[in-house]
């Protein structure tokens, strides 16, 4: 969507509220522009910001991309393709991206604000996405990433061995899964790294973490990561 150049200056100064709707799965849908850029806000959480959706800029910097086996790119939780984004525009990625999103609502807002400025091709899906993958069974994936939030909650099933080897099965050998974690209040905290020690390392014993900003990054395979 075209957006005018005086209302992206304006937004350095104030937030302007683009649109603003609701859904069978989210009470608010919130598209503002903030600092020249799309923000997507649901009822408690940020779920798309475009290059300032710091968690995965910063994941994305620290990783070896070159590494890859592949092209074919899954991702788990669409917003408005904030990880796409970076990923083309950033770091010149030309994958081949699927998009796994549950709220036909957040796809809408997708396509109308963000994605027809993709160069990559991109197919979207609208579906459970624990459903997805249980039941997906065609090519598998050089590069994962999970970004699932029901607002400010990660829906249980994201949460268990089950999930994890499921990615894994989809995985290619030598592909990376980058998932994305709470890591804000204490609470937080200890739940992510209960999760990371007692669950994503067990099935992922060679995996390594980054924080960033109140998010925590779990990578399956550690030897991804640049020396800094």
């Amino acid at each position: 969507m075209h957006i005018p150049k005086w209302k992206r200056w304006l937004s350095y100064l104030t937030e302007l509220e683009l649109e603003h709707i609701s859904s069978d799965l989210h009470e608010s849908l919130t598209i503002s522009l903030i600092q020249g850029r799309i923000q997507l806000f649901a009822d408690k959480a940020i779920y798309s910001f475009e290059d300032l959706y710091s968690n995965f800029a910063e994941a994305f910097n620290r990783v070896d991309l070159s590494r890859l086996p592949g092209k074919r790119v899954l991702v788990l939780g669409l917003g408005l393709g904030s990880v796409i984004q970076l990923l083309e525009r950033n770091h010149h990625f030309q994958g081949e991206y699927t998009a796994v999103e549950w709220d036909e609502a957040i796809i809408y807002l997708a396509e109308k604000y963000t994605l027809t400025d993709l160069d990559v091709p991109l197919m979207t899906i609208a579906a459970d996405a624990e459903i997805f993958l249980e039941t997906y069974t065609d090519e598998s994936f050089d590069l994962i990433l999970v970004d699932i939030f029901k607002d400010d909650i990660i829906p249980d099933y994201f949460s268990t061995k089950a999930c994890l080897k499921r990615l894994h099965m989809l995985l290619e050998p030598q592909g990376l899964i980058i998932s994305n974690r709470l890591y804000r209040s204490s609470a937080d905290q200890t739940i992510t790294n209960r999760y990371t020690t007692e669950i994503f390392q067990s099935i992922f014993p060679n995996s390594a973490a980054l924080t960033v900003e109140g998010n925590r990054l779990l990578f399956q395979d550690a030897a991804y990561l640049k020396s800094l």
